[in-house]
């Protein structure tokens, strides 16, 4: 783990944040699709942006990445990444369709991935919001299919950030009879790195984290 001020128990306010908006993202797809849907995050990281190619597989590995900006009091970037094999599988559970070659997903398969990364970024979003009691907004959802290390190359230089750090989570999305493996990345700006550790730290004095689940909405640009 990157040495910035993070330590166990931020790391486990982060993971606690994951797992209420996990839950609810899972409640989402779940009543969307009406077959049950689990998210899991066996792992999660702050780590400098140079090391996610390596942690990842190398910046030559083809990914298959829904992607957003976020914007307002907390700015940044979000990436929701599937390998190839995975992106087609999930496509395929939720279209019905039987796509074997990503070149081959029609804009009923992409709107089904874009659609997943915009639950599963919504909910965590909001649930970030009010942790951090601020107003966040995400964009549309973009798609790219591309090696990882230009994925993050053009979204750096689409940000103009000067940042170092990502909260990487590791993704297990189960449905029916099959585990399917992602990474949802969140590329910081300077000033929201210092507000998350400057938030997390009131947890420190409590013996156990209490997160709490309200109403406050994300707004989602147009």
């Amino acid at each position: 783990m990157t040495d910035i001020g993070f330590d166990q128990i931020r790391l486990d306010a982060l993971r606690e944040i994951s797992s209420i908006a996990n839950g609810n993202a899972a409640t989402s797809l779940s009543t969307m699709l009406g077959a049950k849907v689990d998210i899991a995050v066996p792992n999660i990281m702050m780590e400098s942006l140079e090391k996610i190619p390596e942690l990842l597989g190398e910046r030559e590995k083809v990914v298959a990445a829904v992607h957003f900006s976020v914007s307002g009091q907390v700015g940044g970037s979000m990436l929701l990444l599937f390998s190839p094999s995975e992106s087609l599988e999930l496509v395929n559970f939720f279209t019905g369709q039987n796509v074997t070659q990503m070149d081959s997903i029609d804009e009923m398969g992409l709107s089904a991935l874009k659609e997943l990364g915009n639950v599963v970024t919504g909910s965590y979003v909001r649930v970030l919001a009010e942790e951090l009691k601020v107003r966040i907004a995400y964009s549309v959802p973009g798609f790219a299919h591309d090696m990882l290390g230009a994925i993050l190359d053009e979204i750096l230089a689409r940000l103009s950030l000067e940042t170092e750090y990502a909260i990487i989570m590791e993704s297990e999305f189960t449905v029916p009879e099959k585990i399917h493996q992602g990474h949802l990345i969140f590329i910081l700006a300077p000033k929201v790195l210092s507000a998350i550790i400057k938030a997390l730290a009131s947890w420190e004095s409590s013996d156990q984290t209490v997160i709490r689940n309200s109403n406050v909405r994300a707004n989602q640009k147009p």
